[in-house]
């Protein structure tokens, strides 16, 4: 992959929302009708959101985010990479510029094994 450039944005960023739909829209390939409905997520407990970007291009080729589960806890959500860029590091550098945020934020503890080196197992 092209060098990246990986910017924070808003929830509601268009580029990000088109992103998380094609996230959702994977995960669902493949599974039948679901009986429950889908819950909007409105991001109000979103800390950071990123999109990464091919530097030549322009292009939006994944994005992620924090999502705060107390003052200095947090989960990574929407982590996701476009198909044709996947195992080319921009997993890494989304998770190494949420790594940074969260500790320059005071967070601490990242993910269900409540530690931030874990972030940067993350390869897609």
């Amino acid at each position: 992959m092209q060098t990246l450039r990986v910017r924070q944005v808003p929830w509601a960023n268009p580029v990000a929302t088109g992103l998380r739909e094609a996230l959702r829209a994977e995960n669902e390939r493949g599974r039948g009708p679901s009986a429950l409905p889908v819950r909007e997520d409105d991001g109000n407990d979103i800390a950071v959101f990123l999109i990464a970007y091919e530097l030549a291009t322009g292009q939006p080729v994944g994005c992620g985010g924090l999502r705060l589960l107390g003052p200095t806890h947090a989960d990574i959500d929407s982590i996701y990479v476009l198909p044709y860029a996947r195992w080319s590091g921009v997993s890494q550098a989304i998770t190494e510029e949420l790594t940074s945020w969260a500790r320059v934020h005071g967070i601490t503890a990242v993910g269900p094994d409540e530690t931030l080196a874990q972030l940067n197992a993350l390869r897609l």
